[in-house]
């Protein structure tokens, strides 16, 4: 059982809509036998609630996926997160609480470098998530203006490929500890 034995790492899984970083969490979780912790569902929970974007629900996204992060890394347990992470602002953040907790960081950044590719998974995904809609490639390219280029050295992966090729990877990067540099993985 491959989760067990392995000291915690937070697993961050950031990129545009549509590029597969819930299929690659869900992935990674199954191997570590850790939960993961979605923007999408948490801010789709405060719009059910009746907290909405006005009310800045975005940024109370981050902060829940954070404090779930941390008290999964004070028991010693991985955790992982899927979100956009647009900006180095809340990266920041989980960078510093993987340092003063002693943990592991390991970062995955999904892309998809074929744009027909990109906007037919776009079109075709259905997460059921409750009270959350689905994006429109219009919207993709909304967030993709305000998404920083991360600077962390990372694992970069292009769902353009194929999904075994990747999952190697992306198995080799979280469970054999190699470590990347800064834009590793990209060709």
């Amino acid at each position: 059982m491959l989760g067990h034995g392995i000291s915690p790492v937070l697993v961050i899984f950031s990129g545009l809509p549509g590029t597969g970083k819930s299929t690659f969490a869900e992935h990674v979780a199954s191997w570590l036998h850790a939960p993961v912790f979605s923007k999408d569902e948490l801010e789709a929970a405060l719009w059910r609630s009746g907290i909405d974007r006005a009310a800045n629900s975005g940024w109370a996204g981050y902060e829940l996926l954070t404090t779930l992060a941390r008290a999964q890394l004070q028991r010693r347990q991985s955790a992982i997160l899927d979100s956009v992470a647009t900006v180095e602002r809340i990266r920041a953040v989980w960078r510093s609480l993987a340092a003063e907790l002693d943990t592991r960081l390991r970062v995955v950044e999904t892309v998809c470098s074929d744009e027909v590719s990109h906007r037919a998974r776009l079109a075709t995904r259905r997460r059921a998530i409750p009270g959350w809609p689905e994006l429109s490639w219009e919207e993709v390219v909304e967030v993709g203006a305000r998404y920083e280029p991360w600077c962390d050295a990372r694992l970069i992966l292009d769902a353009s490929r194929p999904l075994d090729q990747n999952l190697r990877a992306l198995h080799s990067y979280i469970l054999e500890g190699q470590e990347l540099r800064a834009n590793a993985g990209q060709s």
